[in-house]
């Protein structure tokens, strides 16, 4: 560092052009940076604020603990160690900056501690600046190209590094020089004793050029930063921050729909503040890439490019939305795209093409292994909903799903009279017969109309029989949650069911809120029945999200278990008895993922199916929170797949890898997409599908009839 007898800038001339030079730098920051943020303000207001506690913890854990990075550990310890690197070379900026003045950091400036610890950053730095160099120029992951832009923006960010670097290591190897060791570094130890034969006034020379160019370094790197991809580095704190802090698997709630005068998003601008934050944080490391199941069977998706998408098209637009710039704001340097496009394409079927938006399967994959807390599902279904609701423009097969579940009450062309047809002979009550019922089994479209599920369906009839559970099924009072046509994009058909289903729950008193509140009153719940916690269960996690996560934004708040856990809990309290061992194939299981990624449920199935198996379940390597898509989420079940490879082969292909004869599932959709997929790569006789429960009736079955032959055996 400078010692105090030379000034780096060499007196009151040097030190006036430095600041002039400094708050012109800051003054062209503050103006791209302020044209960003006032982007931000111009869009749909959202309210982030709650969980304060849960946000500075995860602030510190994800933003200065680096743990979203650090789940890749090459590029992410590398990423850490530059994150860490550039706040501490922070401080010897100012320590340098001050030295103009003739000052110093107090504590720290000269602290020999400190001034090691700043060399081995740099030198920690240096080395993870030639791993993103491999990285990027020989290695070249598919993840990290883009469609919306070259890779030079990447070198050009990374150059700079490092002559921020270089130039650094020079100002400490002069100083040291010129001082003979008085402004002690390590660096400048290391290489400053190797120019003592220069001369004190050459050396001070020296020392002052690398100042300057150190300076220049920097402060061209804070110009620059606003419009390239390294926006994130002062985006990303604030995101993780933002996060979502509500149920994972609700989507936005599209208020006021009658009054409203669009139905979704069509332009950049008509996102929330935060969504568009999204675009600033994105750091294009392309991990959702990776994940996302219709990039990996060559669907036209790609979730970087829309995030990415969104970006573009917010910045292209800007002087639209912002308002004609001010004279300062027309400087070339001020405005954050000083090289816009000419022709500015739409959002919607322009910069972000509809195949792309219509392949994804809403599964999650990509929000679960951003590091930065980018939100893209959310994003695509708005995209969806503006052009169901205002255009139109869906996949024509989608049009009979709208019909039925309109007209009927489900999917199919079917009465929905006829709702209860699969439990006939199985005495099962209806809610009517049976309103004290402890348990309400929601059985779904699936249990109640697919002739498959429908023995998932009786499979679980039998198990609560077993274990003498008191429940009943609201039969024709129950229609489709409207799961299928929200995440398709019909909030209006969603909203339309959600309220038909919450009117039906409310009037057996299920509703916790409404049960509390008649508790607090009297003791007593609706139509004068005893208060008591009631539950609903349901084996298709499509239904349990709904209900349990997004029906309370209408008001319906319910006690939803999946019937997975359930089980378990049967289990657990000694409700069932079931032979342990019983089932001697190998078996592997998938996750749902509305099941698994966005309610976080993934012990329970494998503790059922331990206890049954002998073997333990054998895992496919996506697994858990990384569990690869079945491909009929996001109302692709009622979608034709016309281009690349099917989802459910290449998942049906990872349980074949695991050399399992039974697939496991908990999921109506599963179970219908991988039995297609099964027959698609003509694996009949190697591997069958069964859902958790029917492997558990099956043991029941055993346990009554021990004569029985094993399954398996």
């Amino acid at each position: 560092m400078a010692p105090p007898a030379i000034s780096p800038t060499g007196g009151w001339i040097g030190t006036t052009i430095f600041v002039v030079i400094f708050l012109a730098a800051l003054t062209v920051f503050g103006l791209r940076v302020g044209q960003l943020v006032t982007l931000l303000a111009k869009a749909r207001r959202e309210d982030r604020t709650d969980h304060l506690e849960e946000r500075i913890g995860d602030f510190l854990l994800v933003v200065l603990g680096q743990s979203g990075v650090l789940r890749d550990p090459i590029p992410g310890l590398a990423h850490f160690f530059t994150f860490w690197g550039f706040i501490i070379i922070q401080f010897g900026l100012l320590n340098l900056i001050l030295g103009a003045f003739n000052g110093s950091l107090p504590l720290i400036g000269h602290d020999h501690t400190f001034a090691a610890l700043l060399d081995l950053f740099v030198l920690f730095v240096l080395v993870s600046l030639i791993v993103f160099a491999v990285r990027r120029g020989i290695v070249r992951p598919r993840q990290l190209s883009s469609r919306l832009h070259g890779p030079w923006d990447g070198f050009i960010i990374l150059g700079l590094i490092f002559l921020v670097l270089l130039t650094l290591a020079l100002v400490e190897t002069f100083g040291f020089a010129a001082s003979h060791g008085e402004e002690w570094s390590l660096l400048g130890s290391w290489f400053g004793p190797s120019f003592y034969g220069l001369g004190t006034a050459t050396n001070v020379a020296l020392y002052r050029v690398f100042w300057w160019a150190h300076i220049l370094t920097v402060l061209s790197f804070l110009v620059y930063l606003p419009g390239s991809k390294h926006l994130h580095l002062m985006a990303t704190p604030f995101n993780v921050f933002f996060r979502n802090y509500g149920p994972r698997g609700a989507l936005p709630l599209l208020e006021n729909l009658e009054e409203r005068e669009d139905y979704g998003v069509s332009k950049a601008e008509q996102f929330t503040w935060k969504q568009l934050l999204d675009g600033y944080a994105c750091t294009e490391c392309g991990r959702c890439n990776t994940v996302c199941p219709a990039t990996n069977t060559g669907k036209p998706l790609l979730p970087k490019e829309i995030i990415l998408g969104v970006k573009e098209s917010l910045l292209d637009r800007r002087h639209e939305i912002v308002g004609e710039p001010n004279l300062f704001q027309k400087l070339p340097l001020a405005d954050v795209r000083s090289n816009g496009h000419e022709e500015i394409q739409p959002l919607v079927g322009g910069v972000i093409s509809k195949e792309a938006l219509w392949a994804c399967t809403t599964c999650g994959a990509c929000m679960e292994i951003c590091p930065v807390s980018i939100e893209h599902v959310p994003k695509i279904v708005d995209m969806r909903r503006s052009l169901v609701m205002e255009e139109s423009d869906f996949p024509p097969e989608v049009t009979s799903l709208f019909n039925n579940i309109e007209r009927n009450g489900n999917p199919w062309e079917i009465s929905n009279d006829r709702r209860a047809e699969w439990a006939a002979g199985l005495g099962v009550p209806l809610m009517a017969e049976n309103p004290d019922a402890e348990v309400l089994y929601w059985v779904g479209c699936m249990g109640s109309f697919d002739q498959r599920n429908r023995k998932v369906a009786t499979a679980l009839v039998k198990i609560l029989k077993a274990a003498g559970v008191n429940f009943a099924i609201l039969g024709p009072e129950e229609s489709c949650t409207g799961d299928p046509a929200r995440r398709i994009g019909n909030e209006y058909l969603w909203q339309m069911m959600a309220q038909q289903n919450i009117e039906v729950l409310n009037s057996y008193g299920f509703n916790t809120a409404q049960t509390e509140t008649a508790t607090a009153q009297n003791g007593h719940g609706h139509n004068g029945q005893t208060s008591r916690p009631r539950t609903i269960i349901t084996a298709c996690p499509h239904c349990f999200n709904t209900i349990k996560n997004e029906y309370p934004q209408l008001g319906g708040h319910y006690e939803v278990i999946h019937h997975s856990v359930f089980i378990d809990r049967l289990i657990r309290e000694g409700r069932l008895q079931l032979p342990s061992g019983f089932d001697h194939r190998k078996l592997t299981y998938h996750d749902p993922c509305y099941v698994g990624r966005y309610n976080g449920v993934y012990d329970e199935p494998r503790r059922v199916l331990t206890v049954l198996n002998s073997n333990g379940v054998t895992e496919m390597r996506r697994n858990r929170n990384r569990s690869f898509c079945c491909g009929g989420g996001g109302g692709r079940a009622w979608m034709e797949e016309r281009i690349g490879k099917r989802v459910n082969q290449t998942r049906v292909n990872e349980a074949l890898e695991t050399e399992a004869e039974v697939l496991a599932a908990a999921c109506p959709f599963c179970i219908m997409m991988f039995e297609d997929g099964v027959k698609g790569v003509e694996a009949e006789e190697r591997l069958q599908v069964e859902d958790i429960a029917e492997i558990v009736a099956r043991a029941l079955e055993e346990a009554a009839t021990p004569s029985a032959s094993r399954a398996g055996q």
